[in-house]
């Protein structure tokens, strides 16, 4: 008995492994990878809180940001890369200000992608 109970254990954690998202059930990264708040440090800083809720490892994401002045004029542009962000990865980071924004007071998200084409140029 202890050995059928055993093979039928060995059976389901291998038929539990080989099953996988397809893309139809894959929720868009846009969808999971969320930004809860993108704080001023200084000048030349700011932290990112943010969460994967998606339910696989994200090979890249881009996090496409947009520094404004104190009239919320916008002032420039920056993107910061993750890689290979695990699921219920919580964490905060802390990112430089590039050199044409050094002036803002306030950052928002512009946009979240996985495609580096776009989130680059």
């Amino acid at each position: 008995m202890k050995r059928l109970v055993g093979f039928l254990l060995l059976l389901l954690c291998a038929f539990a492994s080989s099953v996988k998202l397809s893309a139809a059930d894959k929720p868009h990264v846009s969808d999971c990878f969320t930004v809860h708040a993108l704080v001023k440090t200084d000048a030349d800083h700011y932290w990112a809180d943010w969460t994967n809720h998606c339910p696989y490892t994200i090979d890249a994401v881009y996090v496409m940001v947009t520094f404004m002045d104190k009239a919320r004029k916008i002032i420039g542009d920056g993107v910061w890369p993750m890689y290979f962000v695990e699921p219920g990865r919580h964490r905060v980071t802390r990112f430089s200000v590039p050199a044409v924004a050094s002036a803002y007071e306030y950052v928002n998200v512009r946009r979240i992608t996985t495609d580096a084409a776009l989130a680059l140029r």
